[in-house]
Formats: C-alpha cells, structure tokens, sequence
C-alpha cells in the first residue's frame, strides 16, 4: 500500500518468462489500490479519486463506480460484505453485488489493512498504532489493541490460532492472541517486515526495507527461510498455493514457490503494482501509477 500525503482494454496474451500469461490490462480512472474478487466481478479501489470500480472481467472493462471515504486501498470480502479500510480513519462496508455502502465506521488514524477471522473483522491502524476488532454485527469497535510506542502496524492475517501483524519500519512481525490479547514479537528475518499473508501454518512477510520474503512457522513462531525478490516487495498474497509479490519500485511480480520457498517467476510488469489478489485461478494486480489492473493467467 501506499502511504499516501486512457487505454482500451487490451485482449492480449503476453507470454511471461516462467509461464504464466497477461490475459487483459484493464484501464480504470486515478490510482488503482486494493483488488479482490466479490459479487461475480473485480472490485477495485482508487486510492486518489476516493472510489470503488467493479470490472467486469469477461469483458475487461470497468462497470460501476461507487463513492468511498477517502484515500482506500486495501479491501476483503468478509461476512458477506465487501470492506474497504481507507487512511482517512473509516472502515467502509459495501454489498458486493450491488455497490450500496452499507456502513462507514470510525476506526484508527491511517488504517492499513485488513483481515476476517473469529466472527470479527481486525483491522490496522498504522499512525494510531492499534489494531481494532470490529463487529460485523453491530458494525462497531468492540476492541482497540494498543501497541507498543513506534510500532506501525500495516499487513495482518489469521492462521495458528492468532492474529499475525506487520510493522511498517520493523524488523518484528507481532503475534496477537485474539484470547488474550498478548502480543509477542517474531523476528521477520527483514527491516521492514510490512505485509503479511498466511497459509496453513505459513506466515510470509514482506520485508519492504530488504528487498525480501521470509516464511514464518505459526505453529513454533520460528523463521524458517528468507528469499531475496526485488528492491521492495509490498502487498503479498498466497493464490493457488503459491506466493505472489508485488514489487513496487522494481516494477516487477514475483512468484514464489509456496512449497520450496524459492522464486519461480519474475515478471515484468506496469508502474508501481500495489496489491495481488486470486480471482477464479487468476491473479489480479493494481498498477498504482499506470491506472492500470492486469489480469495474468498463472503458467
């Protein structure tokens, strides 16, 4: 994600290096941020205009348009809804197949990311240094979580029994107990352990600041590997049981092996991929600063 202060739609297929194929670059309107797929479609956000687009992915183009708070990026389908975090403190609630926004909750200053796990949505509040439970129920805060002074909370997944979050300046993820609300710190193996995604008992982390992804054991909370991927892996993501990376700087998607931990795939891509996400065995990436969301087709 950023930290914030056309063409047509192309039916192409661009073969990549490791084989995987670009199938489609979608034009959509500003700065494309958070992807996920919900509702029969692609769900996009812009980061600058303060919106939702919908994509129509069999016909690659951009169907609807819907108001946000300002600054979104991040978004999950959870509980039935589409929610958007946005650095403008709300947490936007959206119907996924119609775009009606149904709530707009105060949360923490700068919220990051966010995640679904025991019936409530967390989410991270960045510059607030909290991590807030949300109740799809009543669409309130149920629990803030203040975190120590100088920590940044940015990714945050679910797997082991805990929360797992990031720090955007780090060189620690933070376990969180959603029990007993203990946090306790792992080592990330990178400065700038940022992003988080998790499979199995596999937390993988985005080290921003090195250039890296390393793999955390949930269960034994140990590092068990770190791989060099680029200048500055962001918004990762597990699909199709391997892992996806964004580098934003490097202009670059990056694709390791989810088994062996070793990078399968680099691809070349548009300027600034910001977020990845798995839509019906295809990866979907924003192109932050092309205003650009490609769609490739895993080899």
């Amino acid at each position: 994600m950023k930290f914030l202060s056309s063409l047509a739609a192309l039916p192409l297929v661009v073969a990549a290096a490791g084989g995987s194929d670009v199938v489609a670059r979608v034009p959509v309107p500003g700065t494309p941020c958070g992807v996920a797929g919900a509702g029969g479609a692609v769900w996009v956000s812009d980061a600058t205009l303060g919106r939702l687009y919908r994509i129509d992915p069999a016909r690659g183009t951009v169907v609807k348009r819907v108001p946000t708070d300002p600054t979104p990026c991040e978004l999950k389908l959870a509980a039935g809804s589409l929610w958007v975090v946005t650095q403008s403190g709300r947490l936007d609630r959206f119907d996924p197949v119609t775009g009606k926004r149904t709530a707009s909750i105060p949360v923490g200053a700068t919220t990051y990311d966010l995640t679904y796990a025991l019936g409530s949505v967390w989410v991270t509040n960045r510059n607030g240094e909290t991590v807030q439970r949300v109740s799809p129920v009543t669409n309130r805060v149920v629990r803030t979580v203040k975190f120590p002074p100088g920590s940044l909370p940015a990714g945050i997944g679910y797997t082991g029994g805990a929360l797992w979050v990031g720090d955007d300046h780090g060189s620690f993820v933070t376990r969180l107990d959603p029990r007993t609300y203990r946090l306790t710190r792992v080592r990330s193996g990178g400065t700038g352990a940022s992003w988080i995604a998790v499979s199995g008992r596999d937390v993988w982390v985005s080290n921003t600041k090195s250039g890296s992804v390393s793999r955390i054991d949930a269960a034994t909370r140990r590092l068990v590997s770190t791989v060099k991927v680029g200048i500055s892996p962001v918004n990762l993501d597990v699909i199709g049981g391997d892992v996806w990376v964004p580098d934003d700087l490097g202009d670059k998607v990056v694709r390791i092996d989810g088994a062996t931990g070793k990078v399968e795939e680099t691809l070349t891509v548009g300027r600034n991929p910001a977020v990845v996400a798995g839509v019906d065995g295809d990866v979907w990436v924003s192109m932050f600063d092309d205003s650009q969301v490609w769609r490739i087709r895993p080899g």
